[in-house]
C-alpha cells in the first residue's frame, strides 16, 4: 500500500562540524520544495547556519530561542518570504546559546520540540531539524528525542567518519532511553572530490558496514559555486539556471531518494525495498497543498 508522507520529522546531524550538514539540510529542503512539497526547517544551532544560508538576518526574527521557551506559537515564527520554493524557516541567532539558562531547572529537556511539532506538523511534508555539531547540546538531544529519521552527513575524510561513529553511539544511546523509534535515514557523502575515489570507496565501505542498506546511491559533488550561494544567502534551486547545473541534479536525486524511503519506511528498514530507477528526480512542479507529488525520470547531466 502507497504510504503517504506527512509531517516527516528528519533530524540532520554529525558529531563533527564543517561536513555539510547545514548545506545539505537547506539543499535538501529546496529540491524537496521544488518537488511541490511543503518543507520547514527549525534552525537549532545557535551558529545560525541554516537562517544565514537562507539570506535572513540572524539578529531581526524571533525564532528558535523563542520556540522552545514556549514565548511565542510556533505559527507566529515561521519565515516563509524570499526562501526557496516550497520551504519555510524558523530561525536561529547567537542567543540562542543561551537557552539552557533561560529553561526552568524543572524542564525536560529532551522534549523541548514534542509541543511545538504536534502543532504544525501536518501542515507539511517534511520537517528538517538542523541540530548543532554537539551531541550534548540541549536542541540536538531535544531533536534527536522528536525525531522519526535522522540523516548523516560527512565529508570523504577520515576525522569526519569519526564524527559518525560517535553518532552512531548516540543513536544507539538515544533509541535505548528516549525514542526507539529513531532510524537512519542514511549518510550522504557531500563535498566529493571525483579525483579520489579510493578514500571514497574505503569511507563509503566503512559506513556499509556500520549502518548496512543505509548507503545512497547519490552523492554530492564539490562545487565552488555553493560557498559562493551561501555567502549570499541562497540556494542552487534560486538561480534560473539551476536545471543546468549537475550539483542541482544530485540534490534533486538524492530528494527523490528520501521521499522513497520515508514513503516505503516498513520496506526500506527490512531491507526489501527496490532501488530507484536511473535518473529519479525529484522534478519541479508547481506546489500543491496536499502535496502528494509524483516521482518522474528525468534525464539530467
Amino acid at each position: 500500500m502507497r504510504e503517504r508522507i506527512r509531517g516527516a520529522v528528519i533530524a540532520v546531524g554529525n558529531q563533527k562540524g564543517g561536513v555539510g550538514k547545514t548545506t545539505n539540510t537547506v539543499h535538501l529542503a529546496a529540491a524537496l520544495g521544488q518537488g511541490g512539497y511543503r518543507c520547514l526547517i527549525i534552525d537549532l544551532d545557535p551558529a545560525a547556519g541554516a537562517t544565514r544560508h537562507l539570506g535572513v538576518p540572524e539578529n531581526q526574527y524571533a525564532g528558535t530561542l523563542e520556540l522552545l521557551t514556549e514565548r511565542e506559537a510556533i505559527d507566529q515564527l515561521l519565515i516563509t518570504e524570499g526562501l526557496p520554493h516550497g520551504v519555510h524557516l524558523i530561525a536561529a541567532r547567537p542567543q540562542l546559546s543561551e537557552l539552557d539558562a533561560a529553561l526552568s531547572k524543572f524542564t525536560d529537556r529532551s522534549r523541548l520540540l514534542d509541543a511545538p511539532l504536534r502543532a504544525i506538523r501536518r501542515s507539511y511534508n517534511f520537517i528538517l531539524l538542523d541540530t548543532p555539531p554537539f551531541a550534548g547540546a540541549t536542541t540536538t538531544v531535544a531533536a534527536y528525542s522528536v525525531a522519526e529519521w535522522i540523516l548523516l552527513s560527512a565529508f570523504p575524510h577520515p576525522l569526519s567518519l569519526g564524527g559518525l561513529s560517535e553518532a552512531f553511539r548516540d543513536i544507539s544511546d538515544v533509541r535505548t532511553h528516549r525514542n526507539a523509534a529513531l532510524e537512519v535515514l542514511g549518510i550522504v557523502f557531500s563535498n566529493v572530490d571525483g579525483r579520489a575515489t579510493r578514500l571514497r570507496a574505503e569511507l563509503e565501505a566503512a559506513a556499509a558496514i556500520a549502518l548496512p542498506g543505509r548507503q545512497f546511491a547519490t552523492h554530492i559533488s564539490q562545487a565552488v559555486l555553493i560557498p559562493e550561494l551561501s555567502g549570499r544567502g541562497r540556494t542552487l534551486f534560486q538561480l534560473d539556471s539551476y536545471l543546468r547545473n549537475p550539483v542541482a541534479h544530485q540534490y534533486l536525486r538524492l530528494a527523490a531518494e528520501i521521499e522513497h524511503r520515508i514513503r516505503h519506511r516498513s520496506l526500506f528498514l527490512s531491507g526489501n525495498l527496490p532501488e530507484l530507477a536511473e535518473g529519479t528526480l525529484c522534478v519541479p512542479r508547481a506546489l500543491e497543498q496536499p502535496a502528494e507529488p509524483a516521482m518522474q525520470t528525468v534525464t539530467g547531466d
